[in-house]
């Protein structure tokens, strides 16, 4: 089977989450199901950051990555508080790649839950993307991005792109041309307003929008209870797409956030998020006792008192 082609961009700040969530697609996938990710980033990456990627090829050995290197091509582009420069990187795809007729791209605040070939197989036709659609999104915004209507717009962060049409059709350049523009989703309003009407619309479990699972009012208004419930008893991609990220909040009581920790834990960046909140409370005394836990004593005391138990468990099979 031919590796389905993940791409994703970031920064050297957002490299964790990252790396969190192509850990999270591999360790979900089924065992005939090969990636390949390609990392669009501004320049070359620290060793350090390198070396943590490099660790998910050495687990999964049928697993490809690449860094492709972006520069200052699109210095020009408009950002804002909320959305970097590299956003905008995903309007590059079909020129990076020219080997690929289509791909995935994620964000890099998503977790992957099950295996990606379901997803891969759908056929999106002449379609130019495909992905969910942003039900809550202020209907006011369809007219300041000059749309005909509100019946096509979808989130950005969970998409299937068809690199061979916007490369047949020269599409590339129309995206570049609105980069300046100042939109307040960025790259997201661009690739709806250059798309509109060969747009495909993906099922929500494909991008499970964590602001749905808190914001029952809103989506009772728009009769999206039901799915939304239905969904988030299996979703395939959850999106933490709201300000307030797994990584940079101590709000540990939310069940989405706790599904993250625990992926984030056994990456390669071991992210541990108790760890973060102790921090947070500069709480020395504890802190000391969680770095006591990473050394060879602890670690032989654990194996010690594990033997026990274990033949235990022996004893009464």
């Amino acid at each position: 089977m031919s590796r389905i082609p993940i791409v994703m961009s970031f920064d050297e700040n957002y490299a964790m989450p990252a790396c969190v969530t192509a850990y999270s697609a591999l360790r979900s996938k089924a065992e005939n199901t090969q990636y390949a990710f390609y990392f669009l980033v501004r320049s070359c990456m620290p060793f350090e950051v390198v070396e943590k990627f490099d660790k998910l090829v050495e687990q999964y050995h049928d697993t490809k990555i690449e860094f492709v290197i972006i520069g200052d091509r699109l210095d020009t582009a408009a950002i804002n508080d909320y959305y970097p420069r590299e956003a905008y990187f995903r309007l590059l795809i079909p020129e990076l790649l020219p080997m690929l007729d289509k791909c995935l791209y994620l964000d890099v605040d998503v977790m992957v839950c099950t295996d990606l070939a379901s997803l891969w197989s759908i056929d999106i036709g002449n379609n130019i993307i495909a992905g969910v659609k942003e039900e809550l999104l202020d209907k006011k915004r369809y007219k300041e991005l000059e749309l005909p209507s509100s019946d096509q717009y979808i989130n950005s962060g969970v998409m299937i792109i068809n690199l061979k049409i916007i490369r047949d059709e020269n599409l590339t350049p129309k995206f570049l041309e609105l980069i300046t523009k100042g939109y307040r989703y960025v790259d997201q309003d661009i690739l709806n307003i250059v798309c509109y009407d060969r747009i495909l619309f993906l099922p929500l479990k494909y991008n499970m929008f964590f602001s749905y699972s808190m914001a029952k009012n809103k989506i009772e208004k728009i009769s999206l209870l039901d799915k939304v419930e239905d969904v988030s008893k299996k979703p395939v991609i959850i999106h933490y797409l709201d300000k307030k990220k797994p990584w940079n909040t101590s709000d540990d009581r939310v069940l989405l956030f706790v599904l993250w920790y625990r992926v984030a834990l056994k990456s390669p960046y071991h992210y541990d998020h108790s760890m973060y909140t102790l921090n947070k409370r500069r709480n020395k005394t504890i802190i000391k006792t969680w770095e006591y836990r990473s050394t060879i004593e602890y670690k032989i005391g654990q194996i010690i008192t594990f033997l026990p138990k274990l033949l235990k468990k022996l004893i009464k099979k």
